[in-house]
């Protein structure tokens, strides 16, 4: 199994600003990526293939602390009302590479 990042990007959005990024992975020859989402509140990990058996995961940090491990088959998401999220947390299965974004 391959995992590799294709892009990273952050970038302002109204009212606050919020990060993307595009997770590859690589099952059995074929690609199935997850797009990671991070604004101060919303954070999701959406699954958009199907050659990998890995669930979508994301989790935030509030107050410092980061919060337990969401997670689906097709995209595990987040999201509150008092935008007080400080960072997120993506991965493309149980023990594949974290990646962080900061809104």
């Amino acid at each position: 199994m391959t995992t590799a990042v294709l892009a990273a990007t952050v970038f302002a959005a109204a009212p606050a600003s919020a990060g993307e990024l595009t997770i590859k992975r690589t099952c059995n020859g074929v690609v199935t990526e997850y797009w990671a989402y991070s604004s101060r509140t919303l954070a999701y990990t959406q699954k958009t293939g199907t050659s990998c058996a890995g669930y979508a995961w994301v989790r935030v940090k509030t107050n410092g602390t980061w919060k337990s491990w969401i997670s689906s088959p097709t995209k595990a998401t987040i999201k509150n009302s008092t935008g007080n999220y400080q960072a997120s947390q993506h991965k493309g299965c149980a023990d594949c590479t974290v990646y962080t974004l900061y809104p």
